[in-house]
C-alpha cells in the first residue's frame, strides 16, 4: 500500500502510453545529445573548452526539465484519476444520506398520524378499522415508494398492521422495539437482519414510538411505527446514475469495513469485509493494481446517518483510460488563460535559449578560428534543438488538453448530479402534497365546510395547528395552505401570513386543475412563476386534492405547498459544483438551472437573475431527456466549458405520473 505521491509517479507510466511516448522521445534526444557531445570532444581542436562545458551543462538543464515535464504530465493524469474516484466515493455516500434524511422526517411525522395513533390506542380493532389502516398504509407507500414494508407494533411486540401481507411476522422481540419505546431520540435508525422483515437479508429500519395523549394531558405510549427502506433498490439506482459505464467498483461500507452494498457483488461480495482500514484514506491510495478511496459523508442539514462510508476502487489501467471518451471540444488554452502553464513554458524557453546560445557561440567561434570540422557537430545540435522544440510544443498542448479533459469530466458529472438531486428533492415534494391531502382531519373538516358552508373557529384552529406542525418538520416550505372547493383559503401554516385566510388562492387555473383531479395519485404543480404567496419571488407551488370523507370520488378542497425555492435550489447548486485544485478555476465556475426556454430557475452566479431569459445554444435547450454532454461556449466573450444534463425524473416522478417539466442543469468553468 502506498500513496500516489511524486516519488512513485514513474510506476504509472505503464498505464500512460502518451507519457511513455514523450519519455521515449526525450530519452532519445538525450542519448543523441550525448552521442553528438562525444563526437564533439573528439573534434575539439582549437575550440574553447568552455563551449564543451556549456554543452554538458545545457544537457543537464534539459535532463532536469525532462524530469519536471514527465512528473508534471503524470501528476495531471493522476489528479484526473484521483479527482474522479474521490468524487464518485463522496457522491455515493452523500446522495444516499440526502435520501435518508427525508426518511427521518417521514417516520417522525407518520408516527403522529391521528388515524395510526387512534388505531394503536385500541386494544381490539374491528375488521373495518383494520382494513382502513391497511388501506392508509398502502396509500402512504403509493406516494413514498422508497419503502417496501411498514409495521405497526404493540409495545409487547405484537404486530397490529403491516403493508406486506406476505410478511409472516406476527410477533417479535427485536431490540429495535424496546429501543424505540425508551429512547428520547426523535427516531431510531438501524441496518441489520431482523425477524420483523425476515424476507430480506438485511433491513434498513426507521422506528419511532407512537404516543397517544390521554385526557389528563399525559402521554401514553401505544406502540411503535417501523418503516423498512428499500435499500437495495435505491442503491441500484444510485449506481446507475454515478457510473452507467460500470467501470468503477462502487460500495457502501460500515465502520468495520463490511460491504453493505456493491455494484459488483460478484467481485465485492455483500457481507465480506475490506482488509484495509478506511480511516487511513485522506487521499486516493494505490493498493496493488488498483486505485482505492473511501470517505465519510459530508452530511446533509446536520444529518450524518449511520457510520457508513462511500468506497470506490478501479483498476489502474481503467482509471487512466476513461478520459479518452471525452469529445474534443477544440478548446485551446491561450497564453492569457489562468490555465496556461507559464512556469513550465519558461523552463522550456530557458533550455531552448541556452542550447541556441551554445550553437551560436560555437558557430561564431568555429568561423573565427576556422575550425570547419566542428560545424557539423553544431548542425547536429541545431537539429536536436528543432526536435526538442517540436516535442516541447506538442507537450504543452497535450498537458493543456489533459486539463481541459478534467474540466469536461467534472462539469458533466456535476451537472448530472445537480439535476439528479433536484429531481430527487422535488419527488419528495410531490409525495408530501398528496399524502398530507389525505389527512383525515382535513378531509372531515373540509367535507363539513362544503356541506354546512362554514367552520367553527376551533375547527379552523385545529387545521392551523396541524399545518403548523407539519411545516415545523418539513422546513423546505414557506407556507402550507388549505383551501376549499371555491379556492378560498381556510388555514395556513405560517402565522405571519394569517391575513391570507378568507382570500382566494392566486392562479385560479392551478386551483381548478387540482380540484379536477380524479384520484389520490395525481397532483398539480404550478409553472415556475412569481407568486404573491412567495413575496413576489419565483417558485413552484404543489397542489393535491382533498377528498370528501364520505366519497373518495369527490373533491372538497385542496392543499398547496409553497416551496422555498431560492435557498433550496441554491443549496443544490452549491453542493454539486465542481471543486478544483486550481483556485482560479473555482473563481470562474458557476452553475445554473434553466427550463426548456432558457429561463433561469436558479443560479450560483449573483449576476444571473432568477427569471432571466438566457440565450443558450439550441443543442442544449433541445436535448432529449437524460442527455448529458459538454460544449465549449463564449460566455460574456470569455471561453467556457459547459457541462449540462437534461432531467429525466426520479423513480415514478416525471416518469408517467402526469407531470412534465424538463429542467436543464448547466455547470460552467472558464478556461
Amino acid at each position: 500500500m502506498s500513496h500516489t505521491a511524486q516519488n512513485d509517479y514513474k510506476e504509472f507510466i505503464d498505464y500512460l502510453p502518451e507519457v511513455k511516448a514523450y519519455l521515449d522521445e526525450l530519452d532519445h534526444q538525450d542519448l543523441w545529445w550525448s552521442t553528438v557531445g562525444m563526437v564533439g570532444k573528439i573534434n575539439n581542436e582549437n575550440i574553447d573548452p568552455q563551449l564543451l562545458v556549456s554543452i554538458v551543462e545545457t544537457q543537464k538543464e534539459f535532463q532536469g526539465l525532462r524530469e519536471v515535464m514527465i512528473d508534471e504530465l503524470i501528476g495531471r493524469y493522476l489528479n484526473q484519476a484521483n479527482s474522479e474516484i474521490s468524487l464518485k466515493a463522496q457522491t455515493t455516500i452523500d446522495i444516499v444520506i440526502r435520501n435518508l434524511f427525508e426518511r427521518t422526517a417521514d417516520v417522525g411525522f407518520l408516527a403522529t398520524d391521528d388515524d395510526l395513533v387512534d388505531f394503536m390506542a385500541k386494544e381490539e380493532n374491528s375488521e373495518d378499522e383494520q382494513r382502513f389502516i391497511h388501506n392508509r398504509i398502502v396509500e402512504y407507500v403509493k406516494k413514498y415508494t422508497v419503502y417496501n414494508d411498514v409495521l405497526l407494533i404493540k409495545p409487547n411486540g405484537d404486530i397490529k398492521a403491516k403493508l406486506d401481507l406476505n410478511n409472516p411476522v406476527s410477533h417479535s422481540h427485536d431490540p429495535i422495539i424496546q429501543t424505540a419505546l425508551t429512547t428520547n431520540d426523535d427516531y431510531v435508525e438501524q441496518y441489520r437482519p431482523t425477524d420483523l422483515f425476515n424476507q430480506q437479508k438485511n433491513s434498513l429500519m426507521y422506528a419511532k414510538k407512537i404516543i397517544k395523549p390521554n385526557v389528563q394531558g399525559k402521554d401514553e405510549v401505544v406502540g411503535v411505527l417501523c418503516l423498512s427502506f428499500n435499500f437495495e433498490e435505491e442503491m441500484n439506482g444510485v449506481y446507475k446514475t454515478l457510473d452507467s459505464s460500470n467501470l468503477y467498483e462502487l460500495m457502501i461500507l460500515d465502520d468495520q469495513g463490511t460491504i453493505l452494498s456493491s455494484n459488483h457483488p460478484d467481485v465485492n461480495r455483500v457481507g465480506s469485509r475490506m482488509s484495509n482500514h478506511i480511516e487511513q484514506f485522506d487521499r486516493p491510495m494505490r493498493i496493488g493494481q488498483q486505485l482505492h478511496y473511501g470517505t465519510k459523508t459530508n452530511g446533509y442539514q446536520g444529518f450524518y446517518g449511520l457510520p457508513w462510508f462511500g468506497y470506490v476502487k478501479i483498476n489502474n489501467q481503467k482509471a487512466f483510460d476513461y478520459g479518452d471518451n471525452n469529445q474534443d471540444l477544440g478548446v485551446k488554452i491561450q497564453p492569457d488563460s489562468h490555465l496556461y502553464l507559464r512556469d513550465l513554458e519558461e523552463s522550456i524557453v530557458k533550455v531552448s535559449t541556452l542550447l541556441l546560445i551554445v550553437i551560436l557561440n560555437g558557430k561564431i567561434m568555429s568561423l573565427k578560428r576556422d575550425v570547419k570540422a566542428f560545424l557539423p557537430i553544431l548542425d547536429s545540435f541545431q537539429n536536436i534543438s528543432f526536435d526538442i522544440q517540436n516535442i516541447f510544443t506538442r507537450f504543452i498542448h497535450h498537458i493543456h488538453q489533459v486539463l481541459v479533459d478534467t474540466i469536461q469530466k467534472k462539469a458533466a458529472f456535476s451537472a448530472a448530479l445537480a439535476v439528479e438531486i433536484m429531481d430527487r428533492n422535488l419527488y419528495e415534494r410531490a409525495n408530501d402534497c398528496r399524502w398530507w391531502a389525505l389527512n383525515s382531519t382535513f378531509r372531515q373538516l373540509l367535507t363539513k365546510k362544503l356541506s354546512s358552508g362554514s367552520l367553527e373557529s376551533t375547527e379552523v384552529q385545529k387545521l392551523t395547528d396541524i399545518l403548523s406542525y407539519i411545516n415545523s418538520l418539513y422546513t423546505v416550505y414557506t407556507n402550507i395552505i388549505l383551501y376549499d372547493k371555491n379556492g378560498v383559503i381556510l388555514a395556513v401554516s405560517n402565522q405571519a401570513e394569517g391575513h391570507l385566510v378568507g382570500t382566494n388562492i392566486p392562479r385560479g387555473n392551478d386551483t381548478t386543475r387540482c380540484l379536477g383531479l380524479k384520484d389520490t395519485q395525481h397532483y398539480v404543480v404550478s409553472d415556475f412563476h412569481k407568486s404573491s404567496l412567495y413575496e413576489d419571488r419565483y417558485t413552484y407551488i404543489y397542489h393535491a386534492a382533498v377528498k370528501s370523507w364520505d366519497n373518495m370520488d369527490t373533491n372538497v378542497g385542496g392543499i398547496a405547498l409553497v416551496f422555498d425555492s431560492e435557498p433550496e435550489f441554491r443549496a443544490m447548486l452549491d453542493d454539486t459544483e465542481p471543486k478544483y485544485i486550481n483556485e482560479a478555476l473555482n473563481e470562474t465556475t458557476f452553475s445554473i438551472l434553466v427550463d426548456r426556454a432558457g429561463m433561469v430557475i436558479a443560479s450560483s452566479n449573483d449576476d444571473i437573475k432568477i427569471g432571466q431569459q438566457l440565450k443558450l445554444p439550441p443543442g442544449i435547450l433541445a436535448a432529449e431527456n437524460g442527455v448529458s454532454d459538454t460544449i465549449s461556449y463564449n460566455w460574456d466573450d470569455k471561453p467556457y466549458i459547459i457541462g449540462f444534463k437534461v432531467s429525466e425524473g426520479y423513480r415514478e416522478y416525471k416518469n408517467g405520473d402526469g407531470y412534465d417539466n424538463d429542467v436543464i442543469a448547466l455547470m460552467l468553468t472558464g478556461v
